[in-house]
């Protein structure tokens, strides 16, 4: 861990993995987290069933041939939360351990048995219950059946599932996801797991080829949040965000401030939803 410390940059706008050197867990400062996260990478192949056009993984580069293994995860957890005291790491305090990476966690065989890791560890080294548990997720797989037993478990342990929404219908979906999902299922699967559980919906907002912003291109974005509503779908919040980082497409681009301050606007007085705010340099809550 100590040869590692060097080449750890905390930032919001560094999101370095340490796969590249074997290491699974790697802490970032996240917006979205208000603070320090220990990301769990559990696709360090790199593999992903969307290809997002804004994604920061560089998957032209070759990929680390290594597979994570639940012994590999638990030790290094083991070390950063002995390391993280009361007051956290480097002066940031623990907000919560989060399952994303370089792919699609729920793609993953022993995903199961990591959520049960984190629910044990969280009660062994006696988290404060303000630290969540997030797994960071596009629906595709979270239908899983290995998976459902789990979640009461999960949910009582401060668990929280963001997923992600960043499309409005199967042109969106195609166009901005790249993915071979189809629109209408993964609407489904969304719905599904919402009315049993509530989530966060994770929707980054951002230029595609130097289209011009304008609050009507997402107004199928509203009526399909209206839609899952109206299904029973338990929405928490809606984290609207912009790019933070430069992505490996160049012709995705952030929107401004002022822009995401007009979208979030729209949203609150159009959607029952609480709506959290985040700009390409912090967010609406820090005022940075």
């Amino acid at each position: 861990m100590a040869e590692l410390d060097d080449r750890i940059t905390l930032a919001y706008d560094s999101h370095d993995r340490l796969s590249q050197y074997e290491r699974l867990v790697y802490p970032v400062v996240s917006r979205r987290s208000g603070g320090l996260s220990l990301g769990i990478n559990l696709n360090p192949d790199k593999r992903c069933n969307f290809d997002c056009v804004y994604c920061q993984v560089e998957r032209t580069e070759q990929a680390p041939e290594f597979e994570p293994t639940l012994e590999q995860i638990e030790r290094e957890l083991r070390d950063w939360l002995e390391q993280i005291s009361d007051q956290g790491y480097r002066g940031y305090p623990l907000r919560d351990i989060g399952l994303a990476g370089d792919g699609e966690p729920t793609t993953v065989r022993i995903l199961p048995q990591v959520l049960q890791l984190l629910i044990d560890l969280k009660r062994e080294y006696a988290l404060a219950d303000e630290v969540k548990l997030v797994l960071f997720t596009n629906a595709t797989k979270i239908d899983r059946k290995d998976l459902q037993p789990l979640w009461a478990d999960f949910y009582q342990a401060r668990g929280e599932v963001w997923c992600k929404l960043d499309f409005w219908d199967a042109e969106s979906l195609e166009q901005l996801n790249r993915t071979r999902a189809p629109f209408e299922r993964l609407v489904e699967k969304i719905n599904r797991f919402g009315s049993q559980y509530p989530l966060v919906l994770q929707s980054c907002f951002f230029n595609w080829c130097n289209q011009s912003f304008t609050i009507d291109h997402y107004d199928r974005y509203v009526e399909l949040v209206e839609q899952l509503l109206s299904q029973g779908t338990q929405i928490s919040k809606i984290q609207a965000y912009t790019l933070a980082r430069q992505p490996a497409e160049a012709q995705a681009r952030p929107w401004t401030d002022d822009e995401m301050d007009r979208l979030a606007a729209s949203l609150r007085r159009r959607l029952p939803v609480e709506v959290e705010l985040f700009y390409e340099k912090g967010s609406e809550e820090t005022g940075t």
